[in-house]
């Protein structure tokens, strides 16, 4: 839970897995279902290098299971009903998902967002015991974080769904409007009941009306 990079990263293999689950399929992944995430600018070695002491010090390989587990009940969370889906979705993405698939994309991912110093000032601070705690206490602070904005947030609910009603109500109208007359295909519009139909070329002219 605590390695929020790779949950980012991991993102749309999840999404892949889920649409699987849903429709009954056993996915394989393609070039064109997983995209590469970042530029195919090649980093530098020492980027690379200061990239990968990062990855060290805030133990991404050691908690990639960890990570793929939350990634699959994060998931179930937002969709219950691919709960008995849960142990194929996992081994799924522990099959493919591995180590030595990341490391190159969140090598990418990381030194096209970080300099190599900073990579290397944040190699140093995730591995100072500050830094540690941080990675250990994080999930859980940003957890607290939702909980007190839920809480903040729920006195005003009722303004929100009024709001939501108020805006559905000007979507039906909106779509009740182009069969409203005047509106499109509508009686008085042009092409509508309230035209007469054109006259086939060629047609003779109607005789008009006898003078009284």
């Amino acid at each position: 839970m605590r390695l929020r990079s790779l949950l980012a990263a991991g993102a749309s293999v999840t999404l892949l897995a889920a649409a699987a689950c849903k429709k009954g399929e056993t996915p394989a992944p393609s070039a064109s279902t997983t995209p590469s995430l970042t530029p195919n600018a090649a980093p530098s070695a020492a980027s690379t290098a200061a990239a990968q002491e990062l990855f060290k010090a805030m133990k991404l390989q050691a908690g990639l299971n960890d990570t793929t587990a939350a990634m699959i009940d994060s998931e179930i969370a937002r969709n219950p009903g691919l709960t008995p889906y849960r142990e194929i979705m996992l081994q799924w993405l522990r099959k493919y998902m591995t180590w030595d698939a990341m490391q190159p994309e969140l090598v990418k991912m990381y030194t096209t967002t970080f300099t190599e110093p900073e990579l290397k000032q944040m190699a140093v601070f995730y591995g100072s015991p500050a830094g540690q705690k941080a990675l250990e206490k994080m999930p859980e602070m940003m957890q607290r974080l939702a909980m007190a904005g839920a809480q903040i947030a729920q006195p005003h609910s009722d303004e929100l769904r009024a709001a939501m009603s108020a805006r559905s109500d000007e979507l039906k109208k909106e779509a009740a409007g182009g069969a409203a007359p005047g509106g499109p295909g509508g009686p008085g519009a042009p092409g509508g009941q309230g035209r007469p139909p054109a006259r086939p070329q060629g047609a003779p002219k109607p005789a008009p009306p006898p003078t009284p």
